[in-house]
């Protein structure tokens, strides 16, 4: 058993196919599935099914990937320390797009000053997108929403919950009851694809509250803008190190218990980074707890 076997394998877990396995680390299709069969034999176990078309890697075979995930981990490590580097090498996060204002800075320069030879990549995307890369390992953490149900092979930490309000126009004071409120003009929804966006949709409808749509936002800003111009109601959350909602405004908590927006840190399973997750974890959380108290 070699590294480059190890890595063929990891890269089959991900790609599903030898011929786009072997496009992703330059070997031909014969060269990939003549390791796989090397490292078979070696193993003496059945990675894949040959006999479904194209093959498929076995339950066995994905227990064995995922080790090799590890191992080549550990190996990137001995190799930076070898180089000597700093142990955590580099990282690749993502946000979703509301908090990279707020959010972001803040995570690179706590980084930079507790990891000052980490290199740090970034990326942003809605909350399914960054969870469909850290499922694929394209990222090794990232900020969004908790998904509305549990995903497989994904681990999260909450870092903070941000209440959710029905916001509507001064024209609209007076109304104390927050159904009343969301139905009293017409509906701009945050945007419906978004986990957030699916949240109050589920909602709304949970609690048999049927709006008159208007349009659907993907600013949180833009919407409150135009709630503040008096062309309808909304509901969003009151973002962490964001301004507060604006006084000019009636608003009051969606729901009772006041529903929440959670944002969480995302990894993984077999993500290996763990020092450097708990390290970004604890920093956002005690960041949130503070901003609470204050």
């Amino acid at each position: 058993m070699n590294i480059q076997q190890l890595r063929t394998l990891s890269a089959f877990l991900e790609h599903g196919s030898f011929s786009e396995t072997g496009n992703q680390i330059g070997l031909s299709h014969s060269a990939v599935s003549v390791q796989m069969q090397q490292l078979e034999t070696e193993l003496d176990v059945e990675i894949f099914d040959r006999h479904s078309r194209p093959p498929t890697i076995t339950p066995v075979g994905a227990e064995v990937a995922k080790l090799a995930l590890g191992i080549l981990d550990e190996i990137e490590k001995i190799r930076m320390i070898a180089a000597g580097e700093n142990l955590a090498g580099n990282i690749t996060l993502g946000f979703v797009p509301k908090t990279l204002q707020t959010l972001l800075p803040r995570v690179l320069k706590e980084l930079r000053q507790n990891y000052p030879q980490l290199k740090v990549n970034v990326k942003s995307a809605i909350s399914d997108e960054l969870a469909a890369m850290i499922r694929h390992q394209e990222l090794d953490f990232a900020v969004l929403t908790a998904p509305t149900v549990e995903i497989p092979d994904i681990k999260i930490a909450t870092i903070a919950t941000e209440p959710l309000y029905v916001i509507a126009p001064k024209s609209q004071i007076g109304i104390n009851n927050d159904a009343n409120l969301a139905r009293s003009m017409p509906f701009i929804f945050f945007e419906k694809k978004t986990w957030l966006g699916q949240q109050i949709v589920i909602s709304l409808q949970a609690r048999g509250i049927f709006v008159d749509e208007l349009m659907e936002l993907d600013s949180f800003d833009v919407i409150e803008d135009l709630v503040l111009d008096g062309f309808g109601v909304s509901i969003v959350p009151q973002r962490l190190l964001s301004t507060t909602l604006s006084p000019d405004l009636v608003k009051l908590p969606f729901s009772n218990p006041q529903e929440v927006r959670r944002l969480v840190l995302a990894r993984h399973i077999n993500n290996q980074k763990t020092e450097l997750y708990n390290f970004i974890h604890a920093y956002l959380a005690s960041l949130a707890v503070a901003i609470h108290e204050s």
